[in-house]
This record gives structure tokens, sequence and C-alpha cells, in this order.
């Protein structure tokens, strides 16, 4: 097996996602929390979400337990100010200075993102949040004020979560879609995430020259449904537009020939400055996170409605008939990953470190107060393997975050959509007591991480 000592095994969690109390300790309201509440008659919400706030120390005990070398979490730019470019909530500040002290106390590395969905609600309420220049004066003051309070502790930061998502879901951005002007905001402000998470990562850089900081792309892998040149075509073009091209654009030093193609074709001119180029190259990034969870294939002959195909621009996404799937239409295919990795790092030549990786299902809490979850065993059994052997081909692979460590807040599906090694006792309209319950696939992980990778076979406790 092909992982060193040194690699990090752990999980995920994002703030919006698990923290809940969206509006205590001082914290201010994000776009996250706004998206929410625009479905909160239909599921949970983000004022309690699984109530992280109140049990992370449960929770850091429990990540001891699985043995996890990392943990990778957002801190809550709203939590720490509170309207994104005011006075700093020092109590904010204090709430993740805890819980990253206890990561640290027990031998486990913080993996901290700055940037997961939720940007402070102030800023787009006062010019629009990133389709403002001034947004990006902002994120710096806010990622500085992080290195200058964690940065002792923390050597693993990710600017900005998917930001190929965030650009194509106008309220994740504070916009709406009946917005007039809204595709042209989208545009503006992905070019401004651009150079916020560059100005971040120089910052960073000069501040902790040993720290590794990079941005988390969303990370699809794509297949043609058939041999036709339409579907190997569109194929190719569809993985450069959702991964490779926005990893050209963090990376080589401009804005990738593909993005601009794309903002030329929908009439769309984001506003550029001169030296913003400079700004992309000192920001380079010395690392890349990837959240990896499948792979789709492309039909472009599909009709629409037919086979459960769902329109993704000029072509359909269909059922691969040879795998399996989530109940939301998430494919089962770990040698995919193997084939993700290798090509993001023959293109890139970057550390990688896969962020997000998981399988989701409904689930509840069975008579003997756990979750017998064999399928999400079987996934993380073969995406190690599938890891190992890109490791063994040759690409770096510095660490591994099952998403997620305990059930969270989906903001598309509410808590029937869970993720977890440990089941959390809620429902979305019952909030109960949150309790947590690690589930067989947490026994499962622990004995595979204390072997390193090694131990794929072994079965987990009360199986």
């Amino acid at each position: 097996m092909a992982f060193t000592e040194g690699f990090l095994w752990g999980a995920a969690t994002s703030a919006f996602q698990y923290e809940g109390a969206a509006t205590e300790g001082g914290k201010g309201w994000s776009t996250a929390d706004e998206r929410c509440c625009l479905n909160a008659s239909n599921q949970a919400d983000a004022s309690v979400a699984v109530d992280g706030y109140h049990h992370w120390e449960e929770d850091v005990a429990l990540l001891k337990e699985l043995g996890a070398k990392a943990y990778r979490f957002s801190i809550s730019w709203a939590r720490v100010i509170p309207t994104g470019d005011g006075e700093v909530n020092e109590e904010g500040v204090a709430f993740y200075n805890r819980l990253i002290d206890a990561l640290v106390n027990v031998g486990i590395a913080p993996v901290v993102t700055l940037l997961h969905f939720d940007i402070p609600f102030a800023l787009v309420e006062k010019y629009g949040a990133f389709a403002d220049r001034r947004a990006i004066d902002a994120f710096e003051r806010y990622a500085r004020l992080c290195f200058e309070r964690f940065g002792d502790r923390v050597k693993h930061w990710i600017t900005v979560n998917e930001q190929n998502v965030m650009v194509r879901i106008p309220e994740m951005l504070g916009y709406t879609a009946d917005d007039p002007d809204c595709a042209a905001k989208c545009a503006q402000a992905n070019y401004h995430l651009y150079l916020a998470s560059a100005r971040a990562v120089a910052c960073c850089k000069q501040m902790w020259p040993d720290a590794l900081i990079g941005p988390d792309v969303s990370y699809p892998t794509i297949f043609a449904m058939t041999c036709s040149p339409d579907d190997v075509n569109t194929a190719f073009d569809l993985q450069q537009m959702m991964a490779f091209d926005p990893m050209r654009s963090y990376t080589s030093g401009h804005i990738s020939l593909g993005e601009l193609r794309a903002w030329k074709a929908a009439g769309i001119t984001p506003t550029m400055l001169p030296g913003d180029e400079e700004i992309l190259a000192a920001g380079a990034p010395n690392f890349m996170a990837v959240n990896w969870y499948c792979s789709t294939v492309v039909d472009t002959a599909a009709a629409e409605g037919e086979g459960g195909v769902l329109n993704i621009g000029a072509a359909f996404r269909a059922r691969n008939p040879y795998l399996d799937y989530t109940e939301w239409g998430w494919s089962y295919d770990p040698r995919a990953l193997r084939i993700a990795l290798r090509e993001c790092y023959e293109r890139f030549h970057l550390p990688l470190m896969v962020c997000e990786n998981g399988w989701s299902q409904r689930e509840e809490l069975g008579a003997d107060g756990t979750v017998h979850d064999a399928k999400r065993i079987d996934y993380i059994r073969e995406h190690v393997a599938s890891m190992s052997q890109a490791i063994d081909e040759g690409v770096d692979l510095i660490g591994y975050t099952y998403w997620s460590f305990v059930d969270i807040l989906s903001s598309s599906d509410g808590m029937g959509k869970r993720y977890g090694l440990v089941y959390v006792d809620r429902e979305d309209f019952d909030e109960k007591e949150c309790a947590r319950h690690p589930k067989d696939s947490f026994w499962y992980y622990q004995k595979l991480i204390a072997s390193n990778g090694a131990g794929l076979e072994r079965v987990p406790r009360g199986l």
C-alpha cells in the first residue's frame, strides 16, 4: 500500500451545515443562512443544523476515538466579522481558538476552509458582495485575521470551497435568478473570487511560508455515454468547463481561455483591471483540494424526460447502466477516482487532498443504538483502494477527509440525506437533542486509519 506515515486521514464538515447557532455568539447572517431559510417550510434550516456549536467538544472526542489525523472544517466569516468588513467579533474568534486548540492537543491537524458557501449577508446588502471589487479587500482582511489568530496551529488552509459551484447557483452569492443582471453579477463575482483567493494565498505565503494553501474545486469526472463524436466532444467540453478551466484559473496566473470563451459566448465581459494578472500569479496555490464523489455520463441524443436524464446545457446527464446510484442520482464509481486523481495531478503537478468524498442515504437509528451502513463501508474501502493505486502511479496525494464526519444539514435536502460516519439524532422538524451515535462505518474507518490504509478488508465492530 502506498500511503505514507504522514498521510492525513480524517473527515470533514462545514460551518453552516454543522454549527447551527446562526444568531448566537455574535454571529452575523450569511448567504447560506438566507438560502436555507428559503426552503425552511420543507426541511431543516441552518439555525440549529446539527448543533455543532454546542457539541464540538464531544465531536473532538469522537474524532480522537476515530484516530483521525486531520479534521477539515470551515470558519464562518460572519461569526468572526459579522458584517464582513467591520468589527471583529472576539467571541467568534474565541470559539475557533477553542476548537483548534482542542484538535491540536489530541494530535489532529486542522484543515481550515475560509469560505464554504457562507458570505456575510451584510456585504450583499451593502454593495452586492463579490460583484463589487470591495469584497476582495474584505476577504483579504478576513483571511489575514484568520492567519494572525490561528496560523501558528493551522498548517493547511483552503481559500474557497467549490467556487465553480457557487457561481452557478445565484443564491449562494446572494443574488436571485430573476434579477435581469444576475448572469453579469455571477460572472463578475466569479472573477473577483479568483482575485480574492489569490490575495489570501499571497498573504498566507508571506505570513506562514511553510503552510499549504489553495482552493477546493468540485471535480466531477465526466464520460461520454457512447463513442459518438458528439458525446465524446461534449464530455470533454463539460469536463473542462466544470473542473479544469477553474483549476487553471487558480494556478496559471491568468483566467483560463475556457472561462474567457464562456463569458464571451454569453455576452458577458467582467471588469478586469491592470495588475490583476500579477495578483493571480502571486497568489498561485501550493496545493489543491478536490471534492470528488462520482462520475457522470453525458448523452447528446437523449430526449428530455427519458430514462431519468437531466438537462445540463447542450447534453443530458444519463444513468450509467453499469453503476449503482444514490437516491439523489450520484453514482458509485470508485475506479473513476483513480482516473480523476491522475488527470488532475498530471495537469497541474500540485500536491492533492481529497477533502470531500462520501456516500449518502436515508437512515434511521436501530434498536441497538447504531446504523449498519454496509454500503458506506464498501464505498470507503473501494475509494481508498483507488487512491492507493493512484499514489502508486505517481500522484502526490497528501490527505483524505471523508464527507462527512457527522451527519450534517444538506441545504437542498435537509436531514434526509445522510453522509456521516456518526448518526445525529434529529429530523427536519424535530431537533431532539442531536445526540451522536457512531455507525458501523465509523468503526471500519477507525481500523482503516490505524492500519494506514492497509486494513481494507477488516470488518467493523458489530458486523
